[in-house]
């Protein structure tokens, strides 16, 4: 399935996340979004929200087909 992935702040990387425009990012079905950050090489300790379909949830949210993931740092 895929999602799109922006990175805010210091979580930002270039050819990964980015915090202008979102990145198209292809998961398995029921990957979480902590799942979603270990792929992408982000520290779960260092993500303080996550924002699906831009409402906060918690990072063991399991992730669905076209959700707009964004993780920021504070």
């Amino acid at each position: 399935m895929n999602v799109h992935v922006k990175c805010l702040l210091n979580l930002s990387k270039e050819n990964v996340c980015h915090y202008h425009d979102s990145t198209l990012h292809e998961v398995p079905t029921g990957t979480t979004a902590r799942e979603l950050a270990t792929k992408l090489q982000l520290d779960p300790d260092k993500i303080k929200l996550v924002f699906i379909n831009y409402k906060e949830h918690e990072l063991d949210t399991e992730l669905h087909e076209e959700d707009d993931i964004a993780f920021s740092p504070y």
